[in-house]
């Protein structure tokens, strides 16, 4: 199958940034997925990298009003350019509780973390969700982005992001 730009959504959710130094911000960035059915969170960390919590929450609007954590499957890659298979995706695993997230394993190798997330998996009536990274207590480079697709009333022109 091919994919094109035309068939997916970007949307910034964190830039690149020491994540300690955001005080346990939550992302300022609500993904809707009003016209989107699947958003793929690609997380990624550098070295040194600190164990920060990471939770998605179903939000109800915009600002967001009401936001709800909830659970998630995700992938783990480890992105050693010099490791064999540095490529290749680990099994899928699925956060505990919603409160407890993902935490990122504190090692000396770049990571990546793949959230595969369906907008059947938000509360009913959500209109999207954000991404919550803990303050890890030390050093910890990452950024996140989300790629929608299964998307309806395709347009070039669709925003999928509100700034709150």
């Amino acid at each position: 199958m091919k994919v094109k730009l035309e068939d997916i959504h970007l949307v910034n959710l964190y830039t690149p940034v020491d994540i300690d130094g955001l005080a346990a911000a939550k992302s300022p960035v609500v993904c809707l997925m009003k016209n989107f059915d699947h958003a793929l969170i690609v997380v990624s960390f550098g070295v040194p990298r600190a164990a920060a919590v990471i939770t998605v929450e179903s939000c109800d609007d915009i600002v967001p009003t009401t936001a709800t954590q909830i659970m998630f499957p995700y992938y783990r890659y480890e992105t050693s350019l010099i490791l064999a298979n540095g490529d290749v995706h680990g099994a899928r695993t699925w956060t505990t509780t919603a409160a407890a997230g993902l935490i990122p394993v504190a090692t000396g190798t770049p990571v990546i973390y793949v959230i595969d997330l369906k907008a059947s998996m938000l509360n009913a009536d959500d209109i999207g969700f954000r991404l919550c990274i803990a303050d890890p207590g030390a050093a910890s480079v990452g950024y996140a982005l989300a790629i929608l697709s299964g998307g309806r009333f395709q347009d070039s022109n669709l925003t999928a992001q509100a700034v709150i």
